[in-house]
């Protein structure tokens, strides 16, 4: 390892090399740049499984995107865990289910295997099945594209436990879908459905929540319905759909500010299709 010697105050690139700063070290480190050449790892027939590689965890991270797009809304209560890997993960699994296709172009037809997604976390600690002790009744329809959540009534101490004593509650929910992502052969990239168009950045994701609670009091049974207004051309989609809980403070007579790394929300159903082409 080379160091530099002081009274030369440099950092950064300097011709063929590199110059930065190390913990622990009290002089600057000097390594000589590496690596392969950029036309090599684009052209060179040594690196063809390197893009094979790239091309499929990039279509893994464009899809997982979309995914997280469909509950945007409820992402901030998730306590600041980051559940974009594990969700990458799962999409890593449904990628390999294609069989068919060559390393480097399967497909990530999530229609066909949704169940990864079903009750998956967007905490890592205070979930949500842990706050509300009681079975959900809901309803995900494909053809309306339309959910139902039955809130049931809560109790505190009885199905209602919140770990905080926070002074009010209210369920929200999300609704969204996520497109599946095939290989296009001519502009050598994956792809979403060209019907897709503007739903991404969450503008086809729509919510619905209930009013603010008293947390101490729990709430009476209610029920919050969604329909996107999105018509498809085809069944290359996975209707998703989320719930969270969010708790509030309440500031002078009728202002509520939420309370960060309060809440809690999961996927609560997905609705892939009866039968996709592989």
């Amino acid at each position: 390892m080379a160091t530099l010697k002081k009274g030369l105050d440099i950092t950064g690139p300097l011709g063929n090399l590199s110059i930065y700063e190390m913990r622990g070290v009290d002089k600057k480190i000097v390594r000589q740049k590496g690596g392969a050449d950029r036309s090599d790892i684009l052209h060179g027939e040594n690196f063809a499984n390197t893009r094979r590689h790239h091309k499929e965890f990039s279509a893994v991270a464009r899809a997982a995107q979309h995914v997280r797009w469909t509950f945007h809304t409820l992402r901030d209560l998730s306590g600041g865990f980051n559940f974009s890997g594990p969700i990458n993960a799962l999409i890593r699994l449904v990628q390999k289910q294609d069989a068919v296709s060559e390393w480097g172009t399967r497909n990530i037809v999530l229609s066909r295997h949704p169940d990864v997604l079903r009750g998956f976390p967007l905490n890592k600690a205070n979930l949500f099945d842990s706050i509300v002790r009681t079975t959900l009744d809901w309803s995900l329809d494909r053809s309306t594209r339309s959910a139902c959540v039955a809130i049931p009534a809560l109790m505190r101490g009885i199905n209602f436990l919140p770990q905080d004593d926070h002074a009010l509650f209210r369920f929200e929910i999300s609704l969204g879908m996520a497109p599946d992502f095939r290989y296009d052969h001519i502009r050598k990239e994956h792809l979403p459905p060209a019907w897709y168009g503007g739903l991404h950045n969450g503008t086809g994701t729509r919510r619905a929540a209930t009013p603010w609670y008293a947390a101490k009091q729990g709430c009476p049974s209610s029920a919050l319905e969604i329909t996107l207004n999105r018509a498809t051309e085809d069944e290359a989609y996975t209707l998703i759909l989320a719930i969270g809980i969010r708790f509030g403070a309440l500031f002078g007579d009728s202002i509520v500010k939420d309370v960060r790394y309060a809440g809690a929300a999961k996927i609560l159903a997905v609705a892939g299709a009866e039968a996709t082409p592989a």
